[in-house]
């Protein structure tokens, strides 16, 4: 039986530079800007999402509106800033994540593609092995490491017939 190959896409060595290159593009303007947190930092930190952004743009008209009724400890220029610059990010970040689940998508199929045809050929060369082809045995000792918790192999007993 034929395996079917899902996705059949390859990327010039020129096409690869170019990603590289505008990838670094992104970074370098990015690089000093953005910060990595770790997952318990994450959950530590408020969110700011579709439901609340209408509000915190209220809020902010409201400290510029009546800056008395701002208290002493927040910054709303600061505060305006952070808000200008998440809205201004969020088209980007968007664009990038689309991006990235189409990565993500494509490596997922190339990588069944590659996986179904690698276990095609182990499992004829572990038909070969049984059938004593020569030169098999010990390709297929060297693939079967990959599944280590396979039924253990009855002892030959051919000897004792």
């Amino acid at each position: 039986m034929a395996i079917e190959n899902l996705l059949s896409v390859t990327l010039t060595q020129e096409e690869l530079t170019q990603l590289d290159e505008n990838i670094k593009a992104i970074n370098d303007v990015l690089s000093g800007k953005c910060i990595s947190l770790t997952p318990d930092e994450r959950q530590s930190y408020a969110r700011l999402g579709d439901g609340n952004t209408n509000w915190s743009r209220k809020v902010i008209k409201y400290m510029g509106d009546q800056p008395e009724f701002t208290p002493s400890f927040v910054d709303p220029a600061e505060t305006m800033a952070d808000f200008e610059t998440r809205e201004a990010l969020i088209p980007r970040f968007r664009k990038l994540e689309a991006i990235m689940d189409m990565l993500d998508d494509t490596m997922l199929v190339l990588g069944s593609d590659v996986y179904e045809s690698n276990l095609a050929y182990y499992q004829n060369i572990k038909l070969l092995a049984n059938q004593n082809v020569n030169g098999t045995k010990a390709i297929y000792e060297d693939l079967a490491s990959q599944f280590p918790g396979g039924r253990p192999r009855k002892a030959n007993t051919s000897d004792e017939l």
